[in-house]
């Protein structure tokens, strides 16, 4: 009997609740209410109220950044440490020759994708080496100190790249 006056008490007590609607206005607004000009208010008038604007999009970076580090940074990095290899005379041209390289690969040029998506290219006669993101942009190029033994580490590692290790066996 409890149970059944607590249930006419809870029902009782949505009726009540639910009485209070008067169908008044709404915070949403429907297909069948137009929003009055009263309610809006221009916060700001840039362009004629005919203009047609663009979607923005995503302006392409040169290199990909990384969580230590933002794209500027990692060019003026690379640039510091591999530039002087490639004949590049500022950060800017080394940006260009990464661009070429990995953009339009020159003859030669080997090919080793990686399952995160990142594809190695190496290209023996000038021994250099390049990874390029699932995007396009590229993340890295420079010469290795010995180039077909870094290249041969790489091309072997890149089926199994990010897996995580077996822990070794004590």
């Amino acid at each position: 009997m409890r149970m059944r006056d607590f249930s006419i008490g809870a029902f009782a007590a949505l009726l009540a609740a639910l009485s209070g609607c008067d169908n008044g206005p709404s915070a949403v607004e429907t297909r069948d209410r137009p929003i009055e000009a009263a309610d809006v208010a221009v916060i700001s008038n840039t362009a004629p109220a005919n203009a047609i604007l663009p979607e923005a999009a995503p302006e392409p970076t040169a290199l990909t950044a990384n969580r230590r580090e933002t794209v500027d940074a990692k060019i003026l990095r690379l640039y510091e440490r591999n530039g002087a290899a490639f004949g590049a005379r500022s950060p800017e041209d080394f940006v260009a020759r990464v661009e070429a390289f990995t953009k339009n690969p020159p003859a030669g040029v080997e090919k080793v994708s990686r399952p995160n998506g990142d594809t190695l290219l190496y290209q023996a006669s000038s021994n250099t080496f390049a990874v390029v993101a699932r995007d396009g942009t590229p993340r890295t190029m420079f010469k290795p100190d010995d180039g077909p033994a870094y290249w041969a580490e790489q091309k072997g590692n890149a089926p199994t790249f990010g897996e995580r290790q077996a822990a070794p066996v004590p």
